[in-house]
C-alpha cells in the first residue's frame, strides 16, 4: 500500500484491485457484535454525544436570534 501512487500511475486497475484485496485481508478478521453496537447506540452517553453534535452552537443560536424578523 506504500507504493499505491506509483502502482496506480503504472496500472490503475491493478493498483485498485491490490488495494481492495489488502483492505479485505485486514478487515477480514474483524467481527462486529450487532447487539453490542445497538446497545451502545441506545446508551445515554451516545444520546448526549448526539445532542452535542446536532444541537446548534451558542454562536449559531445567538446570531439567529439577532436577525431581523420579517
Amino acid at each position: 500500500m506504500c507504493d499505491f501512487i506509483e502502482d496506480y500511475l503504472r496500472n490503475p486497475s491493478a493498483a485498485i484491485s491490490e488495494a481492495l484485496r489488502r483492505v479485505r485481508e485486514m478487515n477480514g478478521s474483524a467481527r462486529f457484535d450487532d447487539q453490542l453496537v445497538y446497545r451502545q447506540i441506545a446508551s445515554p452517553e451516545f444520546r448526549l454525544y448526539e445532542e452535542m453534535i446536532f444541537c446548534p452552537s451558542v454562536d449559531e443560536h445567538s446570531s439567529a436570534s439577532m436577525r431581523p424578523q420579517a
